[in-house]
């Protein structure tokens, strides 16, 4: 069977409002800040295959890969046997999702007809799942210490949610209710999803929103290959250095990509990756695989939305063991930290060929920081605020780099709202402002990074993770690099040397600067 023109974009964007509706069930019910404020979330519609149909503004990474962590988790369970009407499954493990435990991945089967059509898919970072120091630390050395680690496993069944379970869970995380709160939130955007999946499949008919599928998948399918194609053939690539694996500080890991166009195919071989780290930098393989198809986008197909007939001709070649093929028991608390870098070089890849195309590099790490201390309304809780921030993009031929933007793989996540921040937390954010002067010299200059300064008004433990000192934003075409980051602490502690930190103790008056990377400059300055 096959669809007609009109039928297809109908249906197109019934899949596109479908996510859209899960999303924002997801972002308004949610309890913690990182998910309602930040949106460090994201939602996907799927066929019966577990290819994407539709997904919502969201997390780059978390879109691109949901579709390769439900194949693997249903892989797992041997198919699909075991799941009836009204289930919602829920897991966490790095090595099925790619990302760290923090992050909950949840899909549940949608039946028409007595047989399993589609899928919906949500994944949160919940803030906290136990382990040793709050959100998991800084310093993990394996998985085990990271907390509660989860395989496929049902959260909900058609009776209702499983109150065991979510009881089980609420006892591992510092943040207790509103855990609870942000599960129920993702159980509510799966429902909302699969309501939306049976409504398209009544009003059209199962075959008809299959053929529809099919030829968004062919149209998507032919314009990668179109897109490949026009590049010219030969092998690209760039090394760069991460500061170091969070554990041994000052010694850098180096990152090597290596890219092979032939036709309309495309290989990016990252097997020469390091051997999985002492440090929670490692990453599973499913993460690694939506980085790459984050790069794709920004640099060939920022104007097409994501679907399962997307990345065919496009190959990932990983070595399990490797810091970008993780396996048990490597640390993933921060499996993003190489992630942005491995962005970078795969545009810069591509400099002498599509030189009007490509942008220098962005500051490039997630460049994160999180408080954390007794919550004054719950005294067996502790609050946690989480902030991913923003720095400096990197310019191109045609302008300018973009200030104060967040990192390329955090896409739609936002910085918490300084009225919300300190509405919730004992801080006070003294100043917000572009890190001027930061973004490299060159015809077209690099983006400026940001300053944020707080106030601890009670004591507090501060986590810091920042990198790309050692391979800031550089840039293109004898453009210069942006700045590398830097923090600054003054009172009862003094440090200008930091840029990962795990639980530093702070006492009220204490004063921390962050100052982000800047992007690099595209030309040489005339």
């Amino acid at each position: 069977m096959s669809a007609d023109v009109v039928t297809t974009e109908i249906v197109r964007n019934l899949f596109l409002s479908a996510a859209e509706d899960m999303r924002a069930v997801l972002v308004r019910s949610a309890f913690q800040p990182l998910i309602y404020e930040n949106e460090d979330a994201a939602v996907a519609l799927m066929d019966r295959n577990a290819d994407v149909l539709g997904q919502s503004s969201g997390l780059p990474l978390f879109l691109g890969n949901l579709d390769e962590a439900l194949k693997e988790a249903l892989k797992l369970r041997g198919g699909t046997a075991w799941l009836k009407d009204g289930d919602i499954v829920c897991f966490n493990d790095p090595y099925i999702q790619g990302t760290h435990l923090n992050d909950l991945t949840m899909f549940g089967p949608v039946f028409f007809g007595g047989e399993i059509v589609g899928y919906v898919a949500t994944r949160a970072d919940v803030t906290d799942v136990g382990g040793q120091d709050p959100g998991g630390g800084t310093e993990t050395t394996e998985v085990y210490q990271e907390g509660l680690r989860l395989g496929p496993i049902k959260i909900c069944t058609a009776e209702g949610p499983v109150e065991d379970f979510i009881d089980t869970f609420r006892r591992a995380s510092r943040s207790r209710d509103l855990v609870v709160g942000d599960l129920n939130a993702m159980i509510a955007a799966c429902r909302t999803g699969r309501q939306r999946l049976i409504e398209i499949c009544g009003r059209f008919g199962v075959a008809t929103v299959e053929a529809c599928r099919d030829e968004i998948f062919r149209q998507s399918a032919e314009a990668d290959r179109r897109t490949v194609a026009a590049i010219p053939d030969g092998v690209y690539g760039g090394t760069g250095e991460m500061d170091d694996n969070g554990i041994a500080i000052g010694q850098p890991v180096p990152i090597e990509l290596k890219l092979t166009v032939a036709g309309d195919r495309m290989i990016v071989d990252l097997t020469g990756s390091p051997e999985s780290q002492y440090g929670p930098v490692n990453c599973g393989r499913a993460q690694t695989v939506a980085a790459i198809r984050v790069a794709y986008k920004l640099l060939f197909a920022s104007d097409r939305s994501f679907d399962g007939g997307c990345f065919a001709n496009i190959e990932v070649l990983t070595r399990p063991g490797s810091m970008h093929h993780a396996l048990e028991p490597a640390s993933c608390a921060w499996y993003y930290t190489s992630l942005g870098l491995l962005i970078d070089l795969f545009i810069s890849a591509f400099a002498d060929v599509l030189p009007d195309r490509v942008t220098a590099a962005q500051f490039g790490d997630s460049m994160v920081t999180y408080f954390t201390g007794p919550d004054a309304n719950d005294p067996t809780a502790e609050y946690m605020c989480v902030e991913a921030h923003a720095g400096g993009w990197g310019a191109s031929s045609a302008g300018q780099g973009a200030d104060g933007m967040i990192n390329c793989t955090n896409g739609s996540f936002r910085n918490t709202p300084i009225e919300a921040f300190e509405a919730r937390y004992p801080i006070t954010i003294t100043e917000y402002a572009l890190r001027r002067g930061s973004g490299g010299a060159g015809r077209h200059r690099g983006g400026c990074g940001i300053v944020r300064r707080y106030r601890c008004d009670a004591p507090t433990q501060f986590f810091l993770w920042f990198d790309r000192s050692r391979t800031p934003g550089w840039g293109l075409k004898g453009g210069e690099a942006g700045l590398p980051p830097r923090v600054e602490i003054e009172g009862s502690v003094n440090r200008t040397d930091l840029l990962k930190a795990n639980g530093l103790r702070l006492a009220a008056g204490d004063r921390v600067t962050l100052m982000t990377g800047g992007g690099g400059g595209f030309g040489a300055a005339g």
